[in-house]
């Protein structure tokens, strides 16, 4: 087979499409196309036009990879803004595909929904003039952080987070977090009434840099790809991490954090979104009313949420996430929720960050989130 990174000399053509996925190797064959996705994570996005109709497009994947997509299907878009999943056939193990009968004239295919810069911009538009909305930008060494902040922060008030794109291909939790900057500043929740009290900051794609990059979680100054959402822990965090990271830290010092949760994504393979947090971290361990008031808002938060379901395990499963070290260095309680695609596309999204933040409002007392 003669893969190749560009047009392999037919009518089609294929182009490389960042925000959300890389390049793969392909081959095309009249009015088909076949991409190999089976190194390198299995991330895509590409514009494919100069077809005739049908369109077959045809993924050689490897084992995860395949169960992902059985479940959440290919994410395709005819004008490279709106995308929906279409279901994938299994031809043979390691092998999938779709028959598009009407692909238009051009055709965006992904394995993941886009989400960048050009997302954010979009978001900072409508969220202008918002109910008591604005956007502040952190900055450190040529990076940038844009926080979407609802209400008034008097220096007293209790501030619930909300942060998506810890790792940048995780998606699913971007766009939830997107919804929840729209409804709130639509004042389309009851989270709203909160606002005279609290402060909320949305936080929807912690790193636009790492999300036109090829590492699928963080791209660091020097260009290498690493586990970003692990990096908590550090002495010297990457500026993103680190910038956020102060805030968080400054505010369970003066016990004013409430909640935090990062939104994550397993995309569509796991067919549960799942919120947790957990019991113990270093040599502290959540004991008594605050390990029963965390138990309960786990409960309370993933209540309603599509294909919800709550965790509450003794530790963490990898060292340096948020969870683990501000549970270890402050004792402070957060949570992390992964948004699955199986099953469910953007109206699921905006349906899950709709009943999180009705679910905040819940939760009478977030002051056990500081010991």
């Amino acid at each position: 087979m003669d893969w190749t990174w560009t047009d392999a000399g037919g009518v089609m053509r294929v182009e490389h499409h960042f925000e959300g996925g890389i390049g793969r190797p392909y081959r095309t064959e009249g009015d088909a196309v076949t991409f190999d996705l089976a190194e390198g994570g299995g991330v895509m996005h590409v514009r494919i036009s100069g077809y005739g109709a049908p369109l077959r497009i045809t993924l050689l994947v490897g084992g995860k990879q395949e169960n992902m997509l059985m479940g959440q299907g290919l994410i395709v878009s005819r004008d490279g803004y709106h995308y929906e999943p279409v279901a994938l056939e299994k031809e043979a193990d390691g092998r999938l595909s779709v028959v598009m009968d009407d692909p238009g004239e051009a055709l965006w295919a992904a394995t993941r929904y886009p989400y960048g810069a050009s997302a954010l911009a979009g978001l900072a538009m409508h969220v202008a003039g918002g109910h008591a909305a604005g956007v502040r930008l952190l900055r450190k060494d040529r990076r940038t952080v844009p926080v979407f902040e609802f209400g008034h922060d008097d220096g007293h008030k209790m501030v619930h987070y909300f942060i998506g794109g810890e790792d940048a291909w995780e998606t699913a939790g971007c766009i939830t977090a997107d919804a929840m900057a729209r409804l709130l500043a639509s004042n389309g929740t009851p989270a709203c009434e909160m606002l005279d009290h609290s402060v909320i900051r949305v936080i929807p794609l912690l790193s636009a840099y790492s999300a036109s990059q090829p590492g699928s979680s963080y791209t660091t100054m020097e260009g290498e790809s690493i586990y970003g959402a692990a990096t908590w822990g550090d002495l010297d965090p990457p500026p993103e991490y680190s910038l956020v990271r102060d805030e968080i830290t400054g505010l369970i010092k003066a016990k004013r954090l409430g909640l935090m949760l990062t939104l994550h994504s397993w995309q569509g393979g796991n067919p549960n979104s799942v919120i947790e947090t957990i019991r113990s971290a270093g040599h502290r361990r959540l004991e008594g009313h605050r390990r029963e008031w965390a138990a309960t808002v786990l409960e309370t938060l993933i209540r309603g949420v599509p294909k919800g379901h709550a965790e509450f395990p003794e530790k963490i499963w990898h060292p340096g996430l948020a969870r683990d070290y501000l549970l270890a260095e402050y004792g402070a309680i957060t949570f992390r929720a992964e948004v699955t695609t199986h099953g469910q596309g953007r109206k699921g999204f905006y349906e899950t960050a709709r009943v999180f933040l009705a679910n905040v409002t819940k939760v009478a007392d977030w002051k056990p989130v500081c010991p």
